[in-house]
Protein backbone atom coordinates (compact mmCIF):
# COMPACT_ATOMS: atom_id res chain seq x y z
CA UNK A 1 0.00 0.00 0.00
CA UNK A 2 1.67 3.17 -1.14
CA UNK A 3 1.84 6.31 0.98
CA UNK A 4 -0.13 9.38 -0.06
CA UNK A 5 -1.57 12.33 1.79
CA UNK A 6 -4.91 12.15 3.57
CA UNK A 7 -8.07 12.78 1.61
CA UNK A 8 -11.75 12.36 2.40
CA UNK A 9 -13.67 9.77 0.42
CA UNK A 10 -17.06 10.75 -0.95
CA UNK A 11 -19.50 8.05 0.17
CA UNK A 12 -20.60 6.94 -3.27
CA UNK A 13 -19.90 3.51 -4.66
CA UNK A 14 -18.04 4.73 -7.73
CA UNK A 15 -15.72 7.00 -5.78
CA UNK A 16 -15.12 4.42 -3.08
CA UNK A 17 -14.25 1.87 -5.75
CA UNK A 18 -11.72 4.20 -7.35
CA UNK A 19 -10.29 5.14 -3.95
CA UNK A 20 -9.99 1.65 -2.52
CA UNK A 21 -6.22 1.58 -2.91
CA UNK A 22 -5.77 5.16 -1.76
CA UNK A 23 -3.70 5.24 1.40
CA UNK A 24 -5.20 7.69 3.82
CA UNK A 25 -2.97 9.25 6.45
CA UNK A 26 -5.57 8.91 9.17
CA UNK A 27 -5.64 5.14 8.65
CA UNK A 28 -1.87 5.05 9.20
CA UNK A 29 -2.53 7.14 12.30
CA UNK A 30 -5.18 4.66 13.44
CA UNK A 31 -2.53 1.97 13.14
CA UNK A 32 -0.19 4.18 15.15
CA UNK A 33 -2.86 4.64 17.82
CA UNK A 34 -3.30 0.88 17.92
CA UNK A 35 0.35 0.17 18.67
CA UNK A 36 0.48 3.08 21.12
CA UNK A 37 -2.35 1.50 23.12
CA UNK A 38 -0.54 -1.85 23.11
CA UNK A 39 2.71 -0.25 24.31
CA UNK A 40 1.04 1.77 27.04
CA UNK A 41 -0.99 -1.22 28.16
CA UNK A 42 2.11 -3.42 28.35
CA UNK A 43 4.72 -1.06 29.76
CA UNK A 44 2.63 1.46 31.71
CA UNK A 45 -0.67 -0.31 32.48
CA UNK A 46 -3.64 1.86 33.38
CA UNK A 47 -5.68 0.45 36.28
CA UNK A 48 -9.16 -0.66 35.32
CA UNK A 49 -8.62 -1.16 31.59
CA UNK A 50 -6.45 -3.47 29.50
CA UNK A 51 -5.17 -1.10 26.83
CA UNK A 52 -3.11 -3.87 25.25
CA UNK A 53 -6.21 -5.92 24.49
CA UNK A 54 -8.00 -2.79 23.29
CA UNK A 55 -5.10 -1.94 20.97
CA UNK A 56 -5.40 -5.35 19.32
CA UNK A 57 -9.06 -4.61 18.55
CA UNK A 58 -8.04 -1.32 16.94
CA UNK A 59 -5.69 -3.33 14.71
CA UNK A 60 -8.32 -5.94 13.84
CA UNK A 61 -11.05 -3.54 12.76
CA UNK A 62 -8.55 -1.67 10.58
CA UNK A 63 -7.57 -4.96 8.93
CA UNK A 64 -11.23 -5.73 8.28
CA UNK A 65 -11.76 -2.43 6.52
CA UNK A 66 -8.61 -2.71 4.41
CA UNK A 67 -9.27 -6.32 3.43
CA UNK A 68 -12.81 -5.47 2.34
CA UNK A 69 -11.50 -2.65 0.18
CA UNK A 70 -8.76 -4.77 -1.38
CA UNK A 71 -10.60 -8.06 -1.88
CA UNK A 72 -14.24 -7.13 -2.42
CA UNK A 73 -14.24 -3.56 -3.73
CA UNK A 74 -11.09 -3.44 -5.81
CA UNK A 75 -11.06 -7.22 -6.50
CA UNK A 76 -7.28 -7.26 -6.19
CA UNK A 77 -5.72 -10.35 -7.85
CA UNK A 78 -5.38 -13.03 -5.18
CA UNK A 79 -1.95 -14.24 -6.32
CA UNK A 80 -0.53 -10.76 -6.03
CA UNK A 81 -2.44 -10.17 -2.80
CA UNK A 82 -0.82 -13.14 -1.06
CA UNK A 83 2.62 -12.29 -2.43
CA UNK A 84 2.32 -8.83 -0.94
CA UNK A 85 1.01 -10.19 2.35
CA UNK A 86 3.97 -12.59 2.52
CA UNK A 87 6.51 -9.89 1.74
CA UNK A 88 4.93 -7.61 4.34
CA UNK A 89 4.68 -10.14 7.16
CA UNK A 90 7.03 -13.07 6.86
CA UNK A 91 10.63 -11.80 6.57
CA UNK A 92 10.40 -9.70 9.74
CA UNK A 93 8.56 -12.50 11.58
CA UNK A 94 11.16 -15.08 10.58
CA UNK A 95 14.05 -12.91 11.74
CA UNK A 96 12.28 -12.07 15.01
CA UNK A 97 11.58 -15.71 15.86
CA UNK A 98 15.12 -16.87 15.06
CA UNK A 99 16.86 -14.05 16.93
CA UNK A 100 14.49 -14.29 19.91
CA UNK A 101 14.96 -18.06 20.16
CA UNK A 102 18.74 -17.60 20.28
CA UNK A 103 18.93 -14.41 22.37
CA UNK A 104 16.42 -15.55 24.99
CA UNK A 105 17.98 -18.97 25.49
CA UNK A 106 18.53 -19.54 29.20
CA UNK A 107 16.06 -16.87 30.27
CA UNK A 108 12.66 -17.42 31.88
CA UNK A 109 10.98 -16.85 28.48
CA UNK A 110 13.20 -19.17 26.45
CA UNK A 111 11.43 -21.25 23.82
CA UNK A 112 12.43 -24.09 21.53
CA UNK A 113 11.98 -24.91 17.89
CA UNK A 114 8.54 -26.50 18.28
CA UNK A 115 7.10 -23.27 19.66
CA UNK A 116 8.95 -21.34 16.97
CA UNK A 117 7.40 -23.57 14.33
CA UNK A 118 3.87 -22.83 15.56
CA UNK A 119 4.59 -19.11 15.25
CA UNK A 120 6.03 -19.47 11.76
CA UNK A 121 3.12 -21.61 10.58
CA UNK A 122 0.50 -19.29 12.13
CA UNK A 123 -0.86 -22.00 14.40
CA UNK A 124 0.28 -20.54 17.73
CA UNK A 125 -3.16 -19.23 18.67
CA UNK A 126 -4.39 -22.82 18.92
CA UNK A 127 -1.11 -24.46 19.95
CA UNK A 128 -0.76 -21.97 22.79
CA UNK A 129 -4.13 -23.10 24.11
CA UNK A 130 -3.97 -26.83 23.45
CA UNK A 131 -0.27 -27.73 23.65
CA UNK A 132 2.14 -25.31 25.29
CA UNK A 133 2.76 -21.59 25.79
CA UNK A 134 5.87 -19.54 25.06
CA UNK A 135 5.72 -16.15 26.73
CA UNK A 136 7.92 -14.41 24.17
CA UNK A 137 5.56 -15.57 21.42
CA UNK A 138 2.22 -15.03 23.13
CA UNK A 139 1.46 -11.98 20.99
CA UNK A 140 1.64 -14.06 17.81
CA UNK A 141 -1.91 -15.31 18.50
CA UNK A 142 -3.28 -12.07 17.04
CA UNK A 143 -1.09 -12.33 13.94
CA UNK A 144 -2.42 -15.87 13.45
CA UNK A 145 -6.02 -14.64 13.58
CA UNK A 146 -5.25 -11.94 11.03
CA UNK A 147 -3.51 -14.34 8.64
CA UNK A 148 -6.35 -16.84 8.91
CA UNK A 149 -8.78 -14.01 8.15
CA UNK A 150 -6.82 -13.15 5.00
CA UNK A 151 -7.27 -16.72 3.76
CA UNK A 152 -10.96 -16.90 4.66
CA UNK A 153 -11.79 -13.54 3.09
CA UNK A 154 -9.77 -14.38 -0.01
CA UNK A 155 -11.69 -17.66 -0.39
CA UNK A 156 -14.97 -15.80 -0.06
CA UNK A 157 -13.89 -13.23 -2.66
CA UNK A 158 -12.93 -16.04 -5.05
CA UNK A 159 -16.13 -18.04 -4.64
CA UNK A 160 -18.83 -15.42 -4.00
CA UNK A 161 -18.78 -12.88 -6.81
CA UNK A 162 -21.80 -10.75 -5.96
CA UNK A 163 -21.39 -8.16 -3.21
CA UNK A 164 -25.08 -8.60 -2.46
CA UNK A 165 -24.28 -12.13 -1.33
CA UNK A 166 -20.94 -11.33 0.31
CA UNK A 167 -22.37 -8.85 2.79
CA UNK A 168 -24.97 -11.14 4.45
CA UNK A 169 -22.41 -13.95 4.52
CA UNK A 170 -19.86 -11.77 6.35
CA UNK A 171 -22.50 -10.57 8.81
CA UNK A 172 -23.72 -14.11 9.49
CA UNK A 173 -20.18 -15.39 10.06
CA UNK A 174 -19.43 -12.47 12.37
CA UNK A 175 -22.54 -13.10 14.45
CA UNK A 176 -21.74 -16.81 14.70
CA UNK A 177 -18.19 -16.02 15.84
CA UNK A 178 -19.48 -13.56 18.46
CA UNK A 179 -21.99 -16.09 19.76
CA UNK A 180 -19.25 -18.73 19.80
CA UNK A 181 -17.14 -16.51 22.04
CA UNK A 182 -20.00 -15.69 24.42
CA UNK A 183 -20.97 -19.36 24.78
CA UNK A 184 -17.36 -20.48 25.23
CA UNK A 185 -16.74 -17.91 27.96
CA UNK A 186 -20.07 -17.82 29.78
CA UNK A 187 -21.47 -21.32 29.29
CA UNK A 188 -18.37 -23.51 29.05
CA UNK A 189 -16.35 -21.29 31.42
CA UNK A 190 -13.24 -21.21 29.23
CA UNK A 191 -10.68 -18.58 30.20
CA UNK A 192 -9.80 -15.54 28.11
CA UNK A 193 -7.03 -17.18 26.08
CA UNK A 194 -8.97 -20.38 25.44
CA UNK A 195 -11.84 -18.27 24.13
CA UNK A 196 -10.51 -15.16 22.46
CA UNK A 197 -7.26 -16.42 21.00
CA UNK A 198 -9.23 -18.64 18.64
CA UNK A 199 -9.82 -17.57 15.06
CA UNK A 200 -13.30 -19.09 15.11
CA UNK A 201 -14.16 -16.49 17.77
CA UNK A 202 -11.96 -13.48 17.19
CA UNK A 203 -12.42 -13.22 13.45
CA UNK A 204 -15.68 -11.44 14.29
CA UNK A 205 -13.80 -8.16 14.76
CA UNK A 206 -12.40 -8.30 11.24
CA UNK A 207 -15.65 -9.49 9.65
CA UNK A 208 -17.73 -6.78 11.31
CA UNK A 209 -15.45 -4.04 10.03
CA UNK A 210 -15.41 -5.58 6.55
CA UNK A 211 -19.22 -5.68 6.58
CA UNK A 212 -19.53 -2.00 7.50
CA UNK A 213 -16.97 -1.14 4.83
CA UNK A 214 -19.08 -2.89 2.20
CA UNK A 215 -22.24 -1.14 3.41
CA UNK A 216 -20.40 2.14 2.97
CA UNK A 217 -19.17 1.16 -0.49
CA UNK A 218 -22.70 0.27 -1.54
CA UNK A 219 -24.02 3.61 -0.27
CA UNK A 220 -26.19 1.76 2.24
CA UNK A 221 -24.65 3.13 5.42
CA UNK A 222 -27.35 5.21 7.19
CA UNK A 223 -26.77 8.95 7.04
CA UNK A 224 -26.89 9.18 10.83
CA UNK A 225 -23.64 7.15 10.90
CA UNK A 226 -21.87 9.58 8.55
CA UNK A 227 -21.81 12.51 10.93
CA UNK A 228 -18.53 14.33 11.66
CA UNK A 229 -18.40 13.10 15.26
CA UNK A 230 -19.53 9.51 14.79
CA UNK A 231 -16.02 8.05 14.54
CA UNK A 232 -14.82 9.80 17.69
CA UNK A 233 -17.99 9.02 19.66
CA UNK A 234 -17.94 5.35 18.63
CA UNK A 235 -14.25 4.99 19.52
CA UNK A 236 -14.73 6.65 22.92
CA UNK A 237 -17.79 4.49 23.60
CA UNK A 238 -15.78 1.37 22.80
CA UNK A 239 -13.03 2.43 25.20
CA UNK A 240 -15.55 2.87 28.03
CA UNK A 241 -16.99 -0.57 27.31
CA UNK A 242 -13.53 -2.08 27.82
CA UNK A 243 -13.16 -0.82 31.38
CA UNK A 244 -13.58 -3.05 34.41
CA UNK A 245 -15.91 -4.50 35.60
CA UNK A 246 -17.62 -4.80 32.20
CA UNK A 247 -17.66 -8.57 31.45
CA UNK A 248 -15.16 -9.73 28.84
CA UNK A 249 -17.77 -10.98 26.29
CA UNK A 250 -19.39 -7.53 26.32
CA UNK A 251 -16.12 -6.12 25.01
CA UNK A 252 -16.54 -8.23 21.90
CA UNK A 253 -20.33 -8.09 21.63
CA UNK A 254 -20.69 -4.30 21.96
CA UNK A 255 -17.35 -2.50 22.05
CA UNK A 256 -15.83 -4.14 18.99
CA UNK A 257 -18.80 -3.28 16.72
CA UNK A 258 -18.37 0.34 17.84
CA UNK A 259 -14.69 0.25 16.86
CA UNK A 260 -15.61 -1.30 13.51
CA UNK A 261 -18.00 1.59 12.93
CA UNK A 262 -15.41 4.13 14.09
CA UNK A 263 -12.65 3.06 11.69
CA UNK A 264 -15.06 3.13 8.76
CA UNK A 265 -16.64 6.44 9.80
CA UNK A 266 -13.24 8.13 9.77
CA UNK A 267 -13.94 9.08 6.14
CA UNK A 268 -16.65 11.45 7.38
CA UNK A 269 -14.92 12.60 10.56
CA UNK A 270 -14.28 16.19 11.58
CA UNK A 271 -10.80 17.53 10.91
CA UNK A 272 -9.82 17.61 14.58
CA UNK A 273 -9.96 13.82 14.98
CA UNK A 274 -8.75 12.87 11.50
CA UNK A 275 -6.08 15.58 11.70
CA UNK A 276 -4.77 14.19 14.98
CA UNK A 277 -4.56 10.72 13.47
CA UNK A 278 -2.88 12.17 10.36
CA UNK A 279 -0.17 13.90 12.39
CA UNK A 280 3.47 12.94 11.91
CA UNK A 281 3.90 11.17 15.28
CA UNK A 282 0.84 8.99 14.73
CA UNK A 283 1.58 8.09 11.11
CA UNK A 284 5.22 7.37 11.95
CA UNK A 285 4.17 5.04 14.74
CA UNK A 286 1.85 3.43 12.22
CA UNK A 287 4.77 2.95 9.85
CA UNK A 288 6.77 1.17 12.54
CA UNK A 289 3.80 -0.63 14.06
CA UNK A 290 4.43 -4.15 12.78
CA UNK A 291 8.07 -4.25 13.88
CA UNK A 292 7.08 -2.68 17.22
CA UNK A 293 4.36 -5.29 17.60
CA UNK A 294 6.87 -8.09 17.05
CA UNK A 295 9.66 -6.86 19.28
CA UNK A 296 7.83 -5.36 22.24
CA UNK A 297 6.72 -8.75 23.57
CA UNK A 298 9.93 -10.14 25.15
CA UNK A 299 10.72 -6.74 26.70
CA UNK A 300 7.17 -6.51 28.04
CA UNK A 301 7.54 -9.94 29.64
CA UNK A 302 10.58 -8.71 31.59
CA UNK A 303 8.50 -5.81 32.89
CA UNK A 304 5.37 -7.83 33.62
CA UNK A 305 6.92 -10.95 35.14
CA UNK A 306 10.30 -9.77 36.44
CA UNK A 307 9.45 -6.22 37.52
CA UNK A 308 12.10 -4.64 35.28
CA UNK A 309 12.13 -0.87 34.82
CA UNK A 310 9.71 -0.20 31.94
CA UNK A 311 11.61 2.75 30.46
CA UNK A 312 14.82 0.93 29.41
CA UNK A 313 12.72 -2.05 28.36
CA UNK A 314 10.58 0.19 26.13
CA UNK A 315 13.72 1.81 24.73
CA UNK A 316 15.10 -1.64 23.94
CA UNK A 317 11.86 -2.58 22.19
CA UNK A 318 12.05 0.57 20.05
CA UNK A 319 15.71 -0.01 19.22
CA UNK A 320 15.07 -3.57 18.05
CA UNK A 321 11.91 -2.55 16.19
CA UNK A 322 13.62 0.25 14.28
CA UNK A 323 16.48 -2.07 13.32
CA UNK A 324 13.87 -4.59 12.20
CA UNK A 325 11.94 -2.04 10.16
CA UNK A 326 14.85 -0.36 8.40
CA UNK A 327 17.11 -3.39 8.00
CA UNK A 328 14.64 -6.24 7.49
CA UNK A 329 10.97 -5.38 7.06
CA UNK A 330 11.11 -2.52 4.55
CA UNK A 331 14.09 -3.73 2.43
CA UNK A 332 12.71 -7.29 2.24
CA UNK A 333 9.24 -6.07 1.29
CA UNK A 334 10.54 -3.73 -1.39
CA UNK A 335 12.89 -6.34 -2.84
CA UNK A 336 10.26 -9.09 -2.91
CA UNK A 337 7.60 -6.82 -4.38
CA UNK A 338 10.01 -5.64 -7.05
CA UNK A 339 11.49 -9.00 -8.02
CA UNK A 340 8.81 -11.59 -7.22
Amino acid sequence: MSEISATHMVPSRAVVDRSARTRLAYLDGWRGLSIALVLIGHFFPVPGINLGVLGVEFFFVLSGRLMAEILFIERYPLKKFFKRRFSRIYPALLVFVIIAMIALSGTFIAFKWKAALTALTFTYNYAGILVTRAGALDHIWSLCVEEHAYVILALISATVVSRDRVLPLLVALALLAMANGAVSYWVFNLDYEATYWRTDVHIASILLSASICLLKAEGRLPDVLKGPYVALAAAVGAVFLFVDPVPTPIHYLLATPLLALAVNALDFSNRLFSGLLSSWPMTTLGLWSYSLYLWQQPFYKFVYEQGSNPWPMLAGAFACALCSYYLIERPAREWLNRNW
